[in-house]
């Protein structure tokens, strides 16, 4: 176990997301997104019959209560207690509301993941004082966490310029962040071995596929649902996921990959059944990988 991870399974870990909420102006910080990981973990494990992101609200208002009595540096916890209410009260239902037809198929439990809770906790915050206006802060979050389009064929017309219509961005689910580590959930055995392969791959063969695992910062999937008989989308390059082009460093290098959660349908359902420990989720690996492992495993019969 790593010493982040050591960290995070400690009893301090409500403490220290706790304490993020209350003094944060919403920057990423790693260090809470892996501790909220290891308490949805731990809600995870009680099975109380909470969803377990309503679970970590009910244990995070109620240590906060408590923290508030007995510590001094949480007896000004004022933010903290509206962010909280801000975020599982009214945040994620909202964003659950705007994207009534465009998630209709995702469930609460499906959505609402640690890394996700995390974003939309950042999104409150970067909304700022005064915390009682209730209205701005959830309508300014749920616009900050609608930032990837992805790919959308539309016709170039020279005479009119054409933006996306707000109800088609989403904010895609994070199961890997770089310092915080792998979601917890069925699929992160299959993501910490994809991971795992594409470090132990040869450099000249992650470079032919145009990949460097060492500039992924954040792996998610699209939460979006897909229709493989439409005819935008015949072409396959891009059913595998693709980079983010709003996500560049200054040295041109992308930083954030999406996967679609269904392009393994083509594949063997053995093969699937072999890599998937969820039959909606991707295999991790480029288009490159992922032909060459199919290929691979058809050769072995």
């Amino acid at each position: 176990m790593s010493n982040r991870d050591s960290q995070a399974a400690g009893p301090p870990a409500v403490e220290q997301v706790l304490g993020y909420l209350n003094f944060s102006s919403g920057a990423a910080d790693a260090q809470f997104l892996a501790n909220l990981n290891r308490l949805f973990e731990d809600a995870g494990k009680e099975k109380s019959g909470l969803p377990a992101w309503l679970a970590v609200g009910r244990v995070l208002t109620e240590r906060l209560a408590a923290l508030r009595k007995d510590t001094a540096a949480f007896r000004d916890a004022e933010q903290a207690e509206a962010v909280l209410a801000l975020v599982f009260d009214q945040s994620l239902p909202a964003y659950r509301k705007f994207h009534c037809d465009l998630l209709f198929h995702q469930t609460d439990e499906a959505l609402f993941r640690p890394f996700f809770v995390g974003r939309v906790c950042e999104a409150v915050l970067k909304q700022g004082a005064p915390w009682t206006e209730n209205d701005r802060i959830v309508r300014g979050a749920v616009t900050l966490l609608n930032d990837y389009l992805g790919h959308r064929p539309v016709a170039v017309l020279e005479s009119q310029k054409l933006e996306p219509y707000k109800h088609e961005l989403v904010r895609p689910i994070p199961l890997y962040i770089r310092g915080a580590g792998i979601s917890c959930g069925p699929e992160r055995e299959v993501v910490a071995t994809a991971l795992k392969l594409l470090k132990e791959t040869d450099g000249d063969l992650l470079r032919q596929a145009c990949l460097d695992p060492d500039a992924l910062d954040e792996l998610a999937i699209d939460p979006r649902a897909y229709d493989f008989d439409h005819p935008v989308n015949k072409r396959p390059n891009y059913h595998f996921g693709q980079w983010d082009p709003h996500h560049i460093d200054n040295r041109g290098y992308y930083r954030r990959s999406f996967r679609l959660t269904v392009w393994a349908g083509p594949l063997p359902l053995a093969f699937r059944n072999a890599m998937m420990s969820s039959s909606c989720l991707t295999v991790y690996i480029s288009p490159y990988f992922a032909g060459m492992a199919e290929r691979l495993w058809m050769s072995s019969f």
